[in-house]
């Protein structure tokens, strides 16, 4: 978003929704899947400019609005901090696709689907974000704990501030990567010689969140989408896109420009690593 946000709006005195899951993401899969089966609808479908409102709010206190905003021992990734296991589902309803990149237009159409219908099955925003907090569907607020009316009074505080322009959704982007997008590692993985090939044997770590320039983008036999990258230390190999996510263009950009790729050719590794460029 690049609306200004009021001063008062970006202190977040509780803590995020991906801080408390990251201890039992199960609990928050389990209520996932209730919601799929869940009964009778509570509510019509809210308005538009209100749920905007509320997501904005939202966002604010989950990420700070920031797209690209990873909790790195929880997974929660983007705008929403939605959590890994949660967004092959969620994509496949909103977006058709299980395999979606979480580009930020994609993050909005899936969040916006998701709020919509959790919005119809509760009934009110309090009771949306006390779910997207805990996964549970308690009515009675006096049974909530401490930590969590905290979290969902912070949230109505912030959709009072909300500006007129919050329901602007952002520019489309590539949802299968495209050569020179940023990227960041999802997980602690190695560099391969080919698409779906195998990894080099010697120099070819990537750890989780290191940042990464898609040079070429390929599908394997199997159907899965793969990308070559550079690193900054100028190794060229090909991961799967799965396993990275989308990333924002780097402050120090022109250190990248002294990168000399060496290519992920049949020589040894320690050829292929070039010096950090200063």
């Amino acid at each position: 978003m690049s609306e200004t946000v009021p001063a008062t709006a970006t202190r977040r005195p509780w803590p995020t929704r991906s801080a408390v899951l990251g201890r039992g993401p199960l609990a928050a899969l389990a209520a996932s899947l209730l919601l799929s089966s869940a009964p009778a609808l509570a509510s019509g479908p809210p308005n538009e400019h209100e749920q905007a409102r509320f997501m904005w709010a939202m966002a604010g206190q989950e990420s700070g609005w920031d797209y690209y905003a990873r909790n790195a021992s929880s997974g929660a990734f983007g705008k929403y901090q939605i959590m890994p296991f949660n967004w092959p589902v969620w994509a496949s309803q909103y977006l058709g696709d299980s395999k979606a990149d979480q580009t930020p237009a994609n993050q909005e159409r899936v969040a916006h689907g998701k709020i919509h219908d959790l919005y119809r099955w509760l009934g009110s925003w309090k009771r949306v974000a006390y779910w997207w907090l805990t996964g549970r569907t308690d009515r009675r607020e006096k049974q909530w704990s401490s930590y969590a009316r905290g979290y969902v009074s912070n949230i109505m505080g912030l959709r009072r501030q909300a500006p007129r322009d919050a329901g602007v959704p952002s520019a489309g982007t590539s949802s299968r990567g495209k050569p020179g997008e940023w990227r960041r590692s999802a997980s602690g993985q190695r560099l391969r010689l080919d698409v779906a090939g195998r990894t080099w044997p010697k120099w070819g770590a990537i750890h989780d969140g290191q940042l990464v320039r898609v040079r070429a983008v390929r599908r394997s036999p199997g159907g899965g989408h793969w990308i070559r990258v550079l690193t900054s230390d100028g190794r060229l190999g090909w991961l799967p896109l799965l396993a990275t996510l989308p990333a924002q263009r780097p402050p120090l950009e022109r250190r990248w420009r002294d990168v000399v790729a060496r290519g992920d050719s049949q020589s040894s590794d320690r050829q292929r690593v070039r010096p950090r460029p200063r």
